[in-house]
């Protein structure tokens, strides 16, 4: 009984510093569920109709460029250059989702617009038309 308490006396000690030496050495690699929406965090290649869904097509074409770039990182040998590896594909995901955010907003405040002013070319009058009236009215002197 006393080498059993002993051993586990030992083992847990080392079992703590091996995992602290495993988080010094090992680099962690970010995670796709990290960036993306929680609906899309298994997005699959769309298929059928779904390859009309922009917002699928669009999450998985980051999906897959996310996977690639975690792959070139891994064939990286050195760990300073890993992590900075990992740095930069951090930084591109998290811009990719503020530019994708911003669209949204901007959409949405598309949406709160009056319609005269969604797409002003549709309701333009003419300016010539508005002359010609304006020119019946005045004097003489100033046609």
């Amino acid at each position: 009984m006393r080498k059993f308490i002993l051993l586990t006396c030992l083992l847990i000690p080392l079992s703590v510093l091996a995992q602290e030496d495993y988080s010094l050495n090992g680099v962690d690699e970010p995670q796709w569920k990290s960036f993306a929406p929680p609906a899309y965090i298994d997005v699959k290649a769309p298929r059928g109709f779904g390859k009309f869904n922009d917002t699928a097509s669009y999450w998985y074409k980051r999906r897959v460029e996310f996977e690639n770039g975690i792959e070139k990182c891994r064939e990286v040998e050195k760990t300073e250059a890993k992590v900075s590896c990992y740095q930069e594909l951090k930084v591109k995901q998290y811009q990719k989702n503020s530019d994708y955010n911003a669209r949204l907003e901007a959409i949405e405040r598309a949406k709160h617009l009056p319609q005269e002013m969604q797409d002003p070319t549709n309701n333009m009058v003419p300016i010539g038309g508005y002359l010609n009236n304006m020119m019946k009215y005045m004097p003489n002197e100033f046609r």
